[in-house]
């Protein structure tokens, strides 16, 4: 078998294969032996009727179009092996010759992966920051615990004020008719927290137990239902109860219920500590990424639309994970929005290119660094994966015999140990 590849522009490239004569016969050969199982033919058991009759029937041509079928992927494969080329789209395939007794010729174009002209490693002056952590933020994390703890007790004589948690009645109305989903009875509603539409809240200021009133509301234009959106309202609103909130006092016996620790002190450090750890974290995460970061703009490549293309349904695929995480779909975030699927393309668009760009040029730092990854770290990272997730041994395990998945596994592993390069390098004394 010959094969030729050419490069064009903008990351494709052409190519022309020729497959021998006596193959193509072969495959031919096989064609026939496959599809004379699969027929009947009268006066000959399944399989044993003579090509010359199978012929008649059902003509060469059926033959060489099932020959051509079942060695156009094989030999395509083969040619991408010998031109050491990495498609990144399926080929666009012309046939040129398909006839027996002649070689089989085939054409086509396909896109690759694009050439990366790195530039710099390191020398970019990045420097790791991490910010001592303020006695503030301590004290942040001691009252989120507090709130944690908070108790609502009745205000006896206090009015609503922002902050306040009140027990109301209430019903809307439209053109002086209600409307279904506008009444509740008995509800607790946070002042200030933005759960109603906006003026419901602030039209309960001032209120005290026991009083009714009527708060005019106008809906948002871009409210989810959409027989309400824009359209004004009154609510009529009895406040049954005012509440407040009740912090735990900070003292060491608070400590002792929220922690393992005797003393508030004792639960400070700890507080401190933890977030010193994770200022740490973060500092480490920052750096590594403004390395990756400066790597990337200083490389020169032609980032291929489709692998942005791809980039962006995976990014869409996970969005609409994180969504279900939530209890929505989809769907449902393009109604509360008012955006299209189109306007989520282009907003991902941007962070995708970007993305994708990254990942060529750590393959090309890997590549020109002479940076592996063995059988023995695949496999480690298997059983590392198996020890987080015992509960899913039998699919960790299927994966692990899948070609596909260790391939992607590699690639990840692959970009890792470049961005550990590239930490290493610019941390270099």
């Amino acid at each position: 078998m010959k094969a030729t590849w050419d490069k064009l522009e903008k990351n494709w490239m052409q190519f022309e294969v020729e497959v021998d004569a006596s193959e193509f016969s072969k495959s031919i050969e096989a064609a026939f032996r496959k599809m004379n199982q699969q027929v009947t033919i009268p006066g000959f058991r399944r399989g044993k009727a003579p090509r010359a009759i199978f012929e008649r029937m059902y003509g060469k041509e059926a033959l060489v179009q099932e020959a051509v079928e079942q060695l156009l992927p094989r030999a395509y494969g083969q040619a991408v092996e010998q031109g050491q080329v990495e498609p990144i789209a399926q080929p666009e395939i012309e046939l040129v010759q398909a006839e027996e007794g002649r070689p089989f010729i085939f054409k086509g174009k396909v896109q690759v992966l694009p050439e990366v002209t790195l530039g710099r490693l390191s020398g970019f002056g990045i420097e790791k920051t991490v910010p001592e952590v303020a006695d503030e933020q301590v004290e942040e994390q001691l009252n989120a615990l507090r709130e944690r703890l908070a108790t609502l007790v009745t205000d006896e004589a206090g009015e609503v004020v922002n902050g306040s948690f009140v027990v109301i009645d209430f019903e809307g109305f439209i053109d002086g008719e209600p409307f279904e989903g506008g009444k509740g009875e008995g509800y607790t509603l946070e002042i200030g927290s933005g759960t109603f539409i906006p003026g419901f809240e602030e039209g309960l200021l001032g209120a005290k137990a026991g009083e009714t009133r009527d708060v005019n509301v106008t809906f948002p234009e871009e409210y989810h239902a959409e027989h309400l959106a824009g359209k004004p309202a009154v609510f009529k609103v009895t406040v049954q109860e005012v509440k407040k909130k009740e912090l735990p006092e900070l003292n060491d016996e608070f400590a002792q219920q929220v922690s393992p620790f005797k003393t508030v002190e004792e639960l400070r450090g700890d507080i401190k500590n933890r977030l010193t750890e994770a200022a740490q974290q973060n500092a480490e995460r920052e750096f590594r990424n403004k390395i990756v970061e400066a790597v990337t703009n200083d490389a020169a490549v032609e980032v291929p639309e489709v692998m942005v293309s791809d980039k962006v349904h995976d990014m869409i695929h996970d969005f609409e994970h994180q969504l279900a995480q939530q209890g929505f779909t989809l769907e449902m975030w393009h109604r509360v929005t008012g955006k299209t699927h189109e306007d989520l393309h282009k907003e991902f668009g941007p962070r995708a290119e970007q993305a994708v760009k990254t990942d060529l040029v750590l393959a090309a730092v890997a590549k020109r660094e002479g940076l592996t990854v063995s059988e023995a770290e695949i496999e480690a990272e298997f059983d590392r994966l198996l020890a987080m997730y015992p509960r899913q041994k039998a699919d960790i395990e299927r994966l692990r015999k899948n070609a596909g998945y260790r391939a992607r596994m590699r690639e990840d592993l692959l970009a890792q140990k470049a961005v550990e390069h590239l930490v290493a390098l610019n941390t270099a004394a």
